[in-house]
């Protein structure tokens, strides 16, 4: 039989080791670098290419032989360490661990709020004080506007001589449509009742009036019946009456029938307060 001629190094089966080759390739390397080299990569093709021991006797004597000629411990077919669970995430190069690490280095802490007790008592005096001063100022105000309206009423009434209450009537008695019947139904329209107890032309009413019980002045106020002479301000020759609305100094406005309207109508105006002008005043 003719035996083929197969180039290459040829071993006996099953007398191969691979710790004579391990050995044999550091003893023909030239420098100590190039011997954990070759070592490393002549165990890593060498343990890839060969299945590992049998047992674990086997496993622990050549994991042994390996540490003692300068191998790393990682290049063995056993490691020390005991290796993380496989996830999908981890697959991919995410680390919770490292995750929670750099989250908890770069969150921000949220600011402390320290009341100042100090602070807030000054800011609620200050507002007390503020709404004290509102009301002290809306209350001057008010005492302000009563003293000027008291003061407005006493001035207006202090020259005036108090009303006395005379005789009355349950009718006008004057004649319809001249200035006495007017007088007398605007005292009438004002009091609630007719004033009576005189009887006479308008110049009369003066002293009539006194006699009855009224007061009658010369100075003129509202809520009064102003007598005024022939003469006085238009007047005919028995005198005029109107009913005083307003007084303004000597200023005397005031309403009346049969004047410049004529009989039965009443027109206003302002006259000045002379010589021949008395008022009869209403209680």
């Amino acid at each position: 039989m003719k035996t083929e001629n197969i180039r290459g190094r040829h071993r006996a089966p099953g007398r191969h080791n691979p710790l004579n080759e391990l050995k044999l390739l550091a003893r023909e390397s030239a420098q100590p670098a190039m011997k954990g080299a070759a070592i490393v990569a002549a165990t890593g093709g060498i343990l890839a290419t060969f299945a590992g021991p049998a047992s674990a006797d086997e496993a622990k004597a050549a994991n042994g032989a390996v540490t003692a000629l300068g191998s790393p411990a990682a290049v063995g077919p056993a490691a020390a360490r005991t290796a993380a669970p496989t996830t999908a995430l981890s697959k991919i190069g995410f680390q919770p661990q490292v995750q929670q690490a750099v989250a908890q280095r770069t969150a921000k802490a949220k600011p402390a709020v320290i009341e100042d007790v100090v602070v807030e008592k000054a800011r609620q005096a200050a507002a007390d004080r503020k709404a004290a001063a509102e009301r002290a100022s809306r209350e001057a105000s008010r005492q302000s506007l009563l003293n000027s309206t008291a003061s407005t009423k006493s001035s207006s009434n202090g020259s005036v001589p108090s009303a006395s209450s005379g005789m009355r009537s349950d009718h006008n008695w004057a004649t319809a449509g001249q200035c006495t019947w007017g007088a007398l139904n605007k005292w009438y329209q004002s009091e609630g009742y007719y004033p009576g107890g005189w009887t006479g032309n308008a110049m009369e009413w003066a002293s009539g009036a006194a006699s009855a019980g009224y007061t009658v002045s010369g100075t003129p106020r509202t809520r009064s019946i102003v007598v005024m002479q022939p003469g006085v301000h238009g007047s005919s020759s028995v005198g005029h009456v109107a009913w005083v609305t307003a007084v303004n100094g000597n200023e005397v406005t005031i309403i009346e029938m049969n004047a410049m309207a004529g009989p039965y109508n009443y027109n206003t105006r302002t006259v000045t307060d002379i010589s021949g002008m008395k008022y009869i005043y209403a209680p």
